[in-house]
C-alpha cells in the first residue's frame, strides 16, 4: 500500500507536490504544537480542579473539627446554612454516617446517582458516573457522638466545555494555518516553475513542428541549462529510435509480404501442373516449406517482442477487493472532486484468484469509462458480493448509456460508440478488451446491461481463492 501511495504522489505535478509538502509540514507542525499545548492545559485544569475541591475538603472539615468532641448529628444538621455557602457550581457536598444515611445535602446543578460510601481515610479520585467525569472527594468526620463521611462531588463540566472550546479553536487555527500555507505554496511553487513551463512549451513546439526540431540553449550555465542539453540529446536519440521503427516497420511488412507471396505463386503452380508432375510437386513443396519455416521464424521473433511488453499470469496471484477497492475510490475522488463513489462491499470478502495489479487495472478501466460517460449525473455505484466460490463485481453509472446495436461490439478493439467523444475523452477503444482479455486470464467473465440514456452496469465474475 505504501508503494502504491508513492506511485501515486509521483505522479502528480510539481507544483501540486509542493503545495502539498508545505501544507503537510505546517500542518504537523501546529499539530505537534497543539497536541501538546492541548494535553498541557487540560492537566492543567484538571489539577486545577483537583485543587479547589481538596480546598473545599479542608475548609468544611476545618470548620467541624472546631467542635473538637461535641459534634454530633444535630450540629452537622445546622450547618446547612454553611455548607450551602461553601458549595460550588455544578457541585455536591453531603455528610453521611457509618451506614450510609444522609445528614444533610447540598447540590448546585443536576447530579446522577452516586451511593454513600463511608471511609475512614481521606480520598480524592476521578470517577465516571453515568457517563459524566467528575472528581470525587471523602474525608472522615469523628467525635465523641458522631462518625461519618464528608463527601464533595465537583462535576467537570467547565472543564469539559473550555477542552472543547479550545480543541475547536485550535481546529479552526490549524484549518486556517494550512489554507494560508497551501496559498502561499501556490504562489511560490507557481513563481520557482516558471523556467520548468517555459521548457515545457517549446517541447510542445518541437512536438507540434516535428523531430527536426530543438530546444534554444539557455546562456546562463545553470541546472535548466543542463535540462537543455540533455533534451536536445534524447531528441537525437528519439529520432534515430523512431527511423529505426520506421525502418523496422518496413521490414516486417516486406519480409511478411514475400514469403506470402512465395506460397501462394507455388500454390498456383501445384493447382495447375503439381497433380500431374512430380517433379514440380516436389520442388513446390519443397519451397513452400521453407517460406513456411521463414514466416513461422519471424512470426515467433515478433510475438516474442510483444509479450516482453505484458506480464506473466500467475496461476497463485491474490487480490484482496475491499481493500484495493477503498484505495482506488479515495485516488478517484481526490482526482474527481465532483463526483460521488457509492461503495457497498463487504470488509469481509473471501481473496480472488488475480494479481492485485490487474484487478486494479481493470477496475480503474470500468471506473474511468464510467465517469467519461456518465453525462450530467455524477454518482457511481460500486457493488461486490460473495457466493460460494465467487465474486460478483458491478460498477453502475446513471449517465448516457449504450444503444442495443453497440451492446455487442463494445468489447471489440479499437472500437468506439462515438468517436468524436471518444477522441475528446482520450478513448482508444481498447480498455473493455483489454479488461475482458485479463478476465478471461483468470477463469472470470464480464458482462455489460444498459440502456441509452439510463446508464450503464458492467458486471464482473471472479473465482475466490
Amino acid at each position: 500500500m505504501i508503494h502504491n501511495i508513492k506511485i501515486r504522489l509521483n505522479s502528480l505535478p510539481w507544483q501540486t507536490k509542493l503545495v502539498l509538502s508545505s501544507a503537510t509540514a505546517i500542518f504537523f507542525t501546529f499539530f505537534l504544537f497543539s497536541f501538546l499545548e492541548y494535553h498541557t492545559v487540560s492537566q492543567w485544569m484538571l489539577n486545577r480542579e483537583e485543587t479547589a475541591i481538596n480546598r473545599t475538603v479542608r475548609d468544611i472539615s476545618t470548620f467541624y473539627k472546631a467542635k473538637a468532641n461535641e459534634l454530633d448529628r444535630q450540629d452537622i444538621q445546622k450547618s446547612q446554612e454553611f455548607v450551602r455557602k461553601m458549595n460550588d457550581k455544578d457541585q455536591l457536598i453531603r455528610v453521611y454516617d457509618q451506614k450510609g444515611t444522609i445528614i444533610i445535602s447540598d447540590k448546585n446543578g443536576s447530579f446522577p446517582v452516586l451511593e454513600p460510601n463511608p471511609t475512614v481515610q481521606k480520598v480524592a479520585e476521578k470517577v465516571s458516573i453515568e457517563g459524566k467525569e467528575a472528581f470525587v472527594a471523602r474525608s472522615p468526620l469523628k467525635g465523641d457522638n458522631f462518625t461519618g463521611t464528608l463527601e464533595i462531588v465537583r462535576q467537570l463540566t467547565n472543564y469539559h466545555k473550555m477542552m472543547s472550546n479550545l480543541f475547536w479553536v485550535m481546529t479552526m487555527f490549524g484549518i486556517g494555518a494550512i489554507l494560508l500555507s497551501a496559498i502561499s505554496g501556490f504562489l511560490l511553487s507557481k513563481q520557482l516553475l516558471k523556467p520548468v513551463r517555459d521548457l515545457a512549451n517549446a517541447m510542445k513546439q518541437i512536438k507540434e513542428n516535428g523531430f527536426q526540431e530543438r530546444m534554444v540553449v539557455y546562456k546562463q550555465k545553470d541546472e535548466l541549462t543542463d535540462l537543455t542539453n540533455v533534451f536536445n540529446e534524447m531528441m537525437d536519440d528519439i529520432e534515430k529510435s523512431f527511423l529505426l521503427q520506421k525502418q523496422f516497420v518496413e521490414d516486417a511488412s516486406h519480409e511478411l509480404r514475400t514469403p506470402v507471396s512465395i506460397l501462394e505463386g507455388h500454390l498456383s503452380l501445384l493447382n495447375r501442373w503439381g497433380k500431374k508432375d512430380p517433379a514440380i510437386l516436389e520442388e513446390s513443396l519443397d519451397a513452400s516449406l521453407q517460406e513456411v519455416t521463414r514466416l513461422k521464424s519471424l512470426i515467433n521473433d515478433l510475438l516474442q517482442l510483444t509479450r516482453a511488453e505484458h506480464p506473466r499470469i500467475k496461476n497463485e496471484d491474490k487480490a484482496n477487493v475491499f481493500a484495493i477497492l477503498q484505495q482506488l475510490i479515495k485516488g478517484m475522488e481526490i482526482v474527481h472532486t465532483d463526483f460521488h463513489f457509492c461503495m457497498s462491499v463487504n470488509r469481509d470478502l473471501s481473496d480472488v484468484a488475480i494479481s492485485k495489479q490487474h484487478f486494479e487495472q481493470i477496475m480503474i478501466i470500468l471506473l474511468d469509462n464510467a465517469i467519461k460517460y456518465s453525462g450530467n449525473s455524477k454518482t457511481i455505484h460500486i457493488t461486490a458480493n460473495q457466493q460460494e466460490h465467487e465474486l460478483f463485481l458491478s460498477v453502475v453509472d446513471s449517465g448516457i448509456g449504450i444503444s442495443r446495436e453497440h451492446l455487442s461490439k463494445v468489447f471489440n478493439r479499437f472500437y468506439r460508440i462515438d468517436k468524436a467523444r471518444s477522441r475528446e475523452s482520450g478513448g482508444t477503444g481498447l480498455g473493455l478488451s483489454i479488461a475482458q482479455r485479463l478476465i478471461k486470464k483468470y477463469d472470470g467473465s464480464i458482462a455489460i446491461e444498459s440502456r441509452e440514456g439510463m446508464g450503464t452496469k458492467v458486471n464482473i465474475t471472479l473465482p475466490i481463492v
